[in-house]
């Protein structure tokens, strides 16, 4: 069968056409071919409407263009062998669609891609010098033959092929990033990465991709804390540029991509060097459609630990900093055990002074307050402090450790090993009434 008209022509539109213009034009060429008169027309007809009506078969027609439906079978052949990662027998394919139409530079494309799949790196290389000669001003022939190069260490032939990629294309982010990539991957050379970054975000400004602004956090992170910053809110804007809000109904990025940058994200700002950029991922999140049970708890934890970081500055003291981070990251080791029983005996001991604090969190951070609510609970309604300070001391005292103190918002050392000394009052028997005047034995009141 020969080629196939054009599915433009035969529609007569533009390939600009908007939706609205290709149904128009459809509906009109059926009232002037109907089926029962022109039966072939109308096939014709249906086939081109069919095609460039839906966004994906347009956009798959568009990059083929009117191939030959034998062509047309030996692509999807290749296609879907490579698919299934049998990249010699989709080789085959290629080539024989090349032999027969050597003018289709985008097989040829597809080609030299099958031939990296299949680990032939050499003639991989060859088809995209091929490629650059023929197209000397395609920037992405340009970028595919630095990464060809690269891939066979040639360091040198690369560096030098990625500066023709940006000299025909300098606001393209997907070869800044790859540069920036090669530099940190390939050649272990982190300083210079980062002046390629730098030079990439001077150059493309607010126009860069979201992945050259996540490649500039996670390079700047710690190395440069405003350019950092500044890089995730970029990737916060180019989110919020992409959701269905701001588009046409559907997230321009793929949603399972999209978790993972969040979720990525998260990670590297879970640390207390980094806590403070929360916020920014707290609104990425809220961007995501759906996220499972685990995922959702892991948001709550983060949250909980940005509170508790900027706690401090909301006037609570040094002693529910750290309260709360045990509590948060359920340690339960020894000296978290036995810090928690000296905050607990001194915020006793403080009640007067630790009492309002107490009101205030359990009014103003329900989530934190509900993180050791029993002993808050127990703190704010016992009667008799006297006796809970009495089973911490006990319990430090096992380990050969007395409370300590919090002085101006620092923790004090723990005080040394527990001396012996001598007892200034009578001893008191466990079935003796208790010194506090509760009326009740020693044993079942500041004895327990």
């Amino acid at each position: 069968m020969g080629p196939i008209r054009d599915y433009y022509e035969v529609l007569g539109i533009e390939r600009t056409a908007a939706p609205e213009e290709i149904k128009r034009s459809y509906f009109g060429k059926v009232r002037q071919y109907p089926p029962e008169r022109f039966p072939e027309e109308f096939k014709e007809l249906r086939a081109a409407y069919d095609t460039l009506s839906d966004k994906e078969k347009r956009a798959e027609y568009d990059e083929n263009g009117a191939l030959p439906e034998s062509i047309l079978s030996l692509l999807y052949q290749g296609r879907t062998a490579n698919g299934l990662g049998h990249h010699a027998k989709a080789a085959e394919f290629y080539k024989k669609i090349l032999r027969l139409h050597p003018e289709l530079d985008k097989v040829r494309k597809e080609y030299a891609w099958t031939l990296e799949d299949d680990g032939k790196t050499g003639k991989a290389t060859e088809v995209w010098e091929y490629l650059c000669k023929q197209c000397p001003t395609n920037a992405g022939y340009a970028l595919a033959l630095a990464e060809s190069y690269g891939h066979r260490l040639w360091y040198k032939k690369a560096l030098a092929q990625y500066r023709r990629a940006l000299e025909l294309d300098k606001n393209d982010s997907g070869s800044w990033l790859s540069l920036i990539k090669y530099h940190i991957e390939d050649m272990d050379e982190r300083n210079e990465a980062e002046a390629v970054c730098r030079e990439a975000l001077d150059t493309v400004g607010e126009a860069g991709s979201i992945y050259l602004y996540i490649c500039a956090f996670e390079l700047f992170e710690t190395a440069d804390a405003a350019l950092a910053e500044q890089s995730l809110k970029n990737v916060l804007r180019k989110a919020k540029e992409m959701h269905p809000e701001t588009t046409t109904g559907a997230f321009s990025l793929d949603e399972d991509d999209f978790k993972t940058i969040v979720f990525g994200l998260l990670s590297r700002v879970e640390g207390q060097e980094s806590i403070h950029l929360y916020p920014y991922i707290k609104e990425l999140a809220a961007l995501l459609p759906r996220i499972n049970d685990d995922q959702r708890e892991h948001l709550a934890w983060v949250e909980r630990n940005y509170q508790i970081t900027t706690i401090e500055e909301k006037g609570f003291g040094a002693l529910f900093h750290d309260i709360l981070i045990i509590q948060n990251n359920e340690d339960d080791s020894r000296d978290a055990r036995n810090h928690m029983n000296g905050m607990e005996y001194i915020i006793l001991a403080e009640k007067n002074k630790y009492y309002p604090q107490l009101l205030r969190l359990k009014k103003e951070y329900p989530n934190l307050y509900d993180l050791h609510k029993n002993f808050f609970d127990e703190a704010l309604t016992t009667g008799n402090p006297e006796k809970l300070m009495n089973q911490r001391t006990k319990a430090l005292a096992r380990q050969n450790l007395q409370p300590a103190g919090y002085t101006d918002g620092e923790e004090d050392e723990w005080a040394p090993p527990v001396e012996t000394v001598r007892r200034e009052s009578p001893k008191v028997g466990r079935n003796d009434p208790c010194p506090c005047g509760s009326g009740k034995k020693y044993k079942k009141c500041c004895g327990a």
